[in-house]
Formats: structure tokens, sequence, C-alpha cells
């Protein structure tokens, strides 16, 4: 696989420059991992940003009754890692590999050089990066609405408008 070639195919990617994939792609590195590698760890802080080219990595949290709880399964093309690397701040999940996965990293300080948004590069690359969220969000925006609906029962169309619009 030409790690290029797959980025060009992905939402948000596909806006980018044969130039500047090749630059992200070369400062990606490639690996495989075994089933139950900790990529994210809920809590502490992401140094890296995931893509998922191969297998599945299970999104998960541990909650207070010392049960993990799979929010979400990656699919390959999905990016993970990266609010906890925008933001900062330690990660509300850990992400784990579900069977044997192959997966391309691009480190914190490329990561940096990337996110610069007075560079022609760091503006399309925050594009990506936006394409990003929007899609976790609109994940998490469909599972609060599940949750909410499992929590105050089905009811009226109308009514469970209401609780999370």
């Amino acid at each position: 696989m030409i790690l290029k070639h797959f980025l060009h195919g992905l939402p948000g990617f596909n806006y980018l420059s044969g130039t500047d994939l090749e630059h992200i792609a070369s400062a990606m590195r490639v690996d495989d991992f075994p089933s139950g590698h900790v990529f994210v760890y809920q809590d502490k802080l992401s140094r890296d940003m995931f893509l998922l080219l191969e297998g599945v990595v299970k999104v998960c949290h541990y909650g207070r009754n010392e049960r993990y709880y799979t929010l979400k399964n990656l699919k390959p093309g999905d990016v993970f890692g990266l609010l906890s690397l925008s933001d900062g701040k330690p990660a509300a999940a850990s992400c784990v590999a579900d069977g044997p996965v192959r997966v391309a990293s691009l480190p914190f300080s490329a990561y940096m050089l990337l996110y610069q948004p007075d560079s022609e590069i760091g503006c399309r690359f925050q594009f990506v990066l936006a394409n990003q969220l929007a899609r976790d969000l609109h994940d998490r925006h469909a599972a609060l609405r599940k949750l909410l609906i499992q929590i105050y029962g089905g009811g009226t169309a109308g009514s469970a408008a209401c609780l999370v619009d």
C-alpha cells in the first residue's frame, strides 16, 4: 500500500495537493500492532495522531463501575488521537487494537510543523483536521442521542427532539 494514495482517498485529504500528500506521508510511520495494543490511554495525553490503515480499533471508556465500555469501533481511514493532541488535554477514552492492525502515526513534532497556519500546507492540513473533528462530533452527538433515548425512553418524536436539539 502506498500511503500517499491511501490518504488521497480520505475525506479532507483529497483537497491536498500531491506534494502536500507526499510531505504528510513521508512524516508518518506505518507499523503493524497486535491485538490489545493501546494507542491512546484514557486520562493521558496523546503524543501522536493515528490513522487506521487495516483492522479495527476500539474506542473504550473505563467507567466508574470499573468496566470498559466500547464507545465506537474505528475502521480503516479513521483518524484517532486527534482531539487530545489538538487540545493538549488528556484523552477521554482509550484506543485499543481489536485484532491485528496496521496503523500510520504522525508524531507530535511533525503534527506541530504541519499545523502552522502561516503556511499553505498548514492551512490545508487544518482543513483536514477540521473535517475529521466534525465527523467525530457527529458520532458523539449520535451516541448522546442514543443514550438519552435509552435513559428517557422513546416517547414521542417531539419530546426526543427537545432532549437533544
